[in-house]
């Protein structure tokens, strides 16, 4: 638009060249090119401002975009979460509880599934399923990571053992 601010400006120059005087219709001239003079120069800032403006929007555009992958992946994440649970291997039949949340009314878990043992390490209170005490594997304590049963405590079974 600077085309007009050139225009403006050869306006001012012919009315200044052409020396109109002072009667009514030159001070009329004079002040319709003063008018189209501020005209200009709120196109101008006009033009500026709505540069400015699409590059906070290119900028946002960018951020929503940030955030439209960001919560694509958390969609995803859930998704591999609700499959894991899906395939989980809970032995709850009963349509009354989700698997594996363990918060049903229907007796079908309960705490006679969980044998609590005192860590001789650390004697922190520690509970294991039933599941966990058959497997024959080596319990380790969540608090201080070390065995609290051994899978060889009475004889060995794995061969390692010396």
């Amino acid at each position: 638009m600077s085309y007009i601010n050139e225009r403006v400006s050869y306006l001012k120059g012919l009315a200044d060249g052409l020396e109109l005087g002072n009667d009514a219709s030159a001070k009329l001239l004079k002040a319709m090119i003063e008018v189209m003079d501020d005209m200009a120069e709120a196109i101008r800032d006009n033009e500026d401002n709505i540069i400015q403006l699409d590059e906070c929007i290119d900028e946002i555009a960018e951020q929503f975009d940030e955030v439209d992958e960001y919560l694509d992946d958390v969609e995803e994440r859930l998704d591999v979460i609700e499959e894991e649970l899906e395939d989980c291997d809970c032995d709850c039949d009963c349509d009354d509880c989700d698997d594996c949340d363990r918060d049903c009314d229907c007796d079908c878990f309960d705490d006679d599934d969980f044998v609590e043992i005192t860590c001789p390490n650390c004697n922190e209170a520690v509970y294991f399923d039933n599941c966990m005490l058959e497997s024959g594997e080596d319990l380790i304590c969540p608090s201080c990571g070390k065995d609290i049963i051994s899978c060889c405590e009475d004889e060995c079974c794995c061969g390692d053992c010396e």
